[in-house]
């Protein structure tokens, strides 16, 4: 039996690693399996990557009162060959000024496009950015974007805010660690978000973070 006979009996397997992406598994001095946290290798490795929305002290204004499914507050889009492990979410709202602010998180099976948007900048989360991203980040729509195939929602918070609340922290968390459904994005698809406050829309700052593959890494070989 040759080594990557060996490795394939294991059944590990790696984005990169010796040729047919077998990687052979790792065991400390007492024999022990030693096991790394996936998305902590994936951001090692290179492959995670940050958008925003603000910076410093400059508020975003998300504006919406109303939901309109084709014009999110925000979206990432992924092309075919692609996918997307979306990692975290994090809204800031510094100022409310209506009854509840909405917060849709939501996925699509196709690219939904610019519409009328404004581009992002995404940053790559290891410093010497190893990889360029494949995807594109949108910020609020004022113009439709291409209809969503099969949108469905991912998750949703009320939130009844109390702007004088003591020790409240407005604004809104998704995190994979913690998440009951987990969106793995396959391409052509859309991550995407909108918050809505009857009256008038919260002002803030998004943060969001995501991870990126080749399809080719699902793929039974």
């Amino acid at each position: 039996m040759d080594r990557v006979e060996q490795l394939s009996r294991v059944g590990q397997t790696s984005i990169r690693g010796i040729p047919g992406g077998l990687i052979a598994p790792t065991v400390n001095r007492m024999g022990a399996s030693i096991v790394i946290d996936q998305l902590l290798q994936l951001a090692m490795d290179g492959h995670t990557y940050h958008a925003q929305q603000g910076n410093a002290a400059t508020l975003v204004d998300f504006v919406e009162t109303v939901y309109d499914e084709d014009q999110p507050q925000f979206a990432l889009r992924v092309p075919a060959g692609t996918v997307v492990i979306p990692l975290s979410v994090k809204l800031d709202f510094q100022d409310q000024a209506g009854t509840d602010t909405h917060v849709i998180l939501g996925m699509s099976q196709n690219d939904i496009g610019d519409g009328t948007s404004t581009s992002l900048t995404i940053t790559p989360m290891r410093t010497d950015g190893p990889y360029a991203t494949r995807c594109f980040a949108n910020s609020l729509y004022t113009g439709d974007a291409t209809a969503a195939t099969n949108l469905i929602e991912v998750d949703r918070v009320i939130d009844p805010f109390v702007a004088t609340a003591a020790g409240r922290l407005p604004g809104y968390r998704w995190d994979i660690k913690s998440a009951t459904v987990i969106p793995i994005l396959v391409g052509p698809a859309t991550l995407q978000l909108w918050t809505i406050a009857t009256g008038d829309g919260a002002e803030g700052f998004g943060q969001y973070v995501w991870a990126e593959i080749d399809k080719t890494a699902l793929e039974t070989p």
